[in-house]
């Protein structure tokens, strides 16, 4: 298998140079969950460090909270998402509807954060509602 290298520039070092790509299964936590394991993406250097893709930073901790969900059978950010759109909501009317700050909704869909169980219990029992209506 080729081994995909890739120029970045890294500020930390602030140097532009190659990296090779990295994928490595790790055990992680989320919330109260610890034995989660999750293959997460690297960059690693010529001196071996391993760093988060520069162009995504976020990539590795929205795959824990992927395999979190999955783990805890929550709705992703995708179905909430594809919920609210289907109700024909805006972001603001969802949080009324719910009793959620818009912030935290606008976090959830990103996948910038994880649903509480009561929240995500909340969002099933609005999506069966809907369903019924339809």
């Amino acid at each position: 298998m080729n081994q995909i290298e890739k120029s970045f520039y890294n500020p930390e070092k602030n140097t532009t140079e190659i990296y090779f790509e990295k994928w490595i299964m790790e055990k992680c936590k989320v919330k109260y969950v610890d034995s989660l394991l999750v293959n997460h993406h690297y960059w690693q250097d010529s001196d071996g460090e391993l760093w988060a893709d520069f162009n995504n930073p976020m990539e590795n901790v929205k795959a824990d909270f992927n395999a979190y969900r999955e783990r805890k059978k929550f709705m992703n950010p995708q179905n909430i998402k594809k919920l609210r759109n289907d109700l024909n909501l805006t972001i603001r009317e969802f949080a009324e509807l719910t009793g959620l700050g818009y912030f935290s909704i606008s976090q959830i869909e990103n996948n910038q954060r994880v649903q509480t169980k009561y929240q995500d219990m909340m969002f099933k029992s609005i999506k069966e509602q809907y369903e019924t209506i339809e």
